[in-house]
């Protein structure tokens, strides 16, 4: 009998030993749940850096390869990526004489999925600033993350 408790015994101990090692703390867990967050404003800060630099290529591949929709005054798109290369290729877009972001907000809407508000400052130059309203849908695929919905209006004209 002496000899079969001790055969028994290490396996009465490995459930619980499994059970350990997926209990977290809640330090643990509240690391865990705002992971999301943390990738999102380092990608936010990152992003303000290529736009500040113009870093037409960087800005370009933050766009999910699928496209993305781009909504704001009263217009909504679905651009695929090579439209979206057009555009920051294109004439009409200029790097800003500076760019701050303001007051961003993030909600944590899936494991994979963020939602970014905010503001942001856009100078063209000549110490005029221009500012917006910023909403983004931020998707991680294969441990990246991409905008996959842009929306950038522009404050109303003062009378």
């Amino acid at each position: 009998m002496r000899h079969l408790s001790r055969r028994i015994a290490p396996l009465l101990l490995l459930p619980l030993a499994a059970c350990a090692v997926h209990v977290q703390t809640p330090a643990t867990e509240r690391a865990s749940a705002n992971a999301p967050v943390t990738q999102a404003q380092s990608f936010m800060a990152a992003y303000a850096a290529d736009l500040g630099a113009g870093r037409r290529d960087a800005i370009i591949a933050r766009y999910d390869p699928r496209g993305a929709y781009l909504v704001g005054h009263g217009r909504k798109r679905l651009m695929p990526v090579d439209s979206i290369a057009a555009i920051y290729h294109g004439t009409g877009w200029q790097p800003p004489a500076s760019f701050a972001w303001r007051d961003l907000s993030y909600e944590v809407a899936g494991p994979d999925a963020v939602v970014v508000t905010g503001l942001f400052d856009w100078s063209p130059g000549a110490g005029r600033t221009m500012t917006f309203s910023y909403t983004a849908l931020l998707l991680r695929r294969d441990g990246r993350w991409f905008i996959r919905v842009e929306d950038e209006s522009g404050a109303p004209q003062r009378p």
